[in-house]
């Protein structure tokens, strides 16, 4: 990389990859040396691997978004609620709603967005799990429609459309709800709870077949019908048609069947699994200004394959990103990005997860505590101590 004169640095988003890289970039650049300008959306953090967790009887907030005006406080740091709009490289301008920002280093760390796979009306007639707002809406809505069936004696009808992380993690949260709702709303469950639907013939496409096996017996013990095998092909106003034939009539039909990249980039882009293809710098090939982190990046492992984002892999780039940011304003050597996978875990409810944490498989509590510790590693790691005991 050249060494940069320049000294704005603008970064696009306030996830895992971007919080980390603004706080990182504050403790680390001296005095004078640059200005750190972070634009999201939202004036909160989203801790998106809890989103799940607004779909069940009770949650806090606190436990699901923190101002970011707690974790980025310094006046060298400027906080920026806006959307943004497009980006020209060649200008080296960032258009937004709240106006123009010019800059020397630009981080797009957006974060992604539901990938519909072109599945006609699937877009229109389906909900969606990517942010905070989405999780609320799906919860009002999972009220309303018992509250509707109340009325009629008749339980709802509930599809979740994916059985990957996202989609499992969702559905261990409404089978701990489901219950208690036909309860209150004096309802009899004549079959499942609810059914998920998923293009593979497994659920958790990719995983150990062992931990596979594990959460397809909890779900199904606990009246989750499981549609294997099937894709999604359209989708309208409850109705839903799988490639086989069958037709389900959801009363709600919540899509998770996965992500892409934000969609706010750089014409000309050069894409790989539906995100930006980056260097072993994390930077976009040929403008060593432009970093892409997170889950907008397309990184690989040992054996070339890309990964699919997680928030692990987003805080190994925004390191990647800090040191080679700083280096390119001091004139020192950068660094290479290198693929670890520490391991994850998947919570079904309140009451069981599997997972696996450095090649040793967990089911059950060790992996709901090892889950609870990754989470309190977290909030330590962006707000310290106070936060933890505030949220944890």
């Amino acid at each position: 990389m050249n060494c940069l004169t320049g000294e704005r640095i603008v970064i696009l988003g306030a996830g895992v990859a971007g919080l980390r890289l603004t706080q990182k970039l504050h403790s680390t650049l001296r005095s004078g040396e640059a200005t750190v300008t972070l634009i999201d959306e939202n004036p909160y953090h989203q801790l998106l691997y809890k989103l799940h967790e607004v779909c069940n009887k009770e949650y806090h907030e606190k436990d699901i978004v923190v101002p970011l005006d707690r974790l980025v406080k310094n006046n060298d740091v400027k906080l920026i609620q806006a959307t943004v709009e497009s980006v020209d490289v060649e200008s080296n301008q960032v258009q937004t709603s709240e106006g123009v920002f010019p800059y020397d280093v630009l981080v797009l760390a957006l974060g992604s967005h539901t990938a519909f796979f072109n599945i006609d009306g699937i877009k229109e007639h389906s909900m969606t799990l990517g942010n905070y707002d989405q999780a609320k809406e799906i919860r009002e809505r999972i009220k309303e429609i018992f509250e509707e069936a109340g009325k009629t004696g008749t339980p709802p009808n509930v599809v979740i459309g994916g059985a990957g992380f996202t989609g499992v993690e969702l559905a261990g949260e409404m089978m701990d709800w489901f219950p208690a709702l036909y309860k209150e709303h004096e309802l009899e469950r004549n079959g499942s709870l609810f059914t998920m639907v998923e293009a593979y013939s497994s659920i958790l496409p990719g995983w150990n077949e062992g931990l596979v096996k594990n959460a397809h017996a909890y779900l199904e013990k606990r009246g989750v019908e499981l549609h294997l095998g099937d894709p999604v092909t359209k989708v309208g106003e409850r109705i839903l048609e799988l490639k086989s034939g069958a037709m389900m009539e959801p009363d709600l039909f919540i899509w998770t069947g996965g992500v892409e990249g934000d969609p706010v980039c750089p014409p000309g882009v050069q894409i790989r699994a539906r995100r930006i293809i980056v260097n072993d710098h994390m930077e976009y090939e040929g403008h060593d200004n432009l970093y892409v982190l997170g889950d907008m990046a397309c990184t690989v492992n040992k054996e070339g394959k890309s990964m699919p984002p997680n928030a692990h892999i987003a805080m190994i780039h925004a390191d990647v990103a800090k040191h080679n940011i700083v280096a390119s304003i001091r004139g020192n050597s950068s660094r290479k990005y290198k693929f670890q996978h520490m391991g994850e875990v998947v919570t079904l409810g309140k009451s069981h997860a599997v997972g696996e944490l450095l090649g040793i498989k967990l089911t059950g509590l060790p992996a709901r505590i090892v889950k609870k510790f990754i989470h309190l590693w977290y909030l330590i790691s962006i707000g310290g101590i106070k936060l933890a005991l505030d949220v944890f």
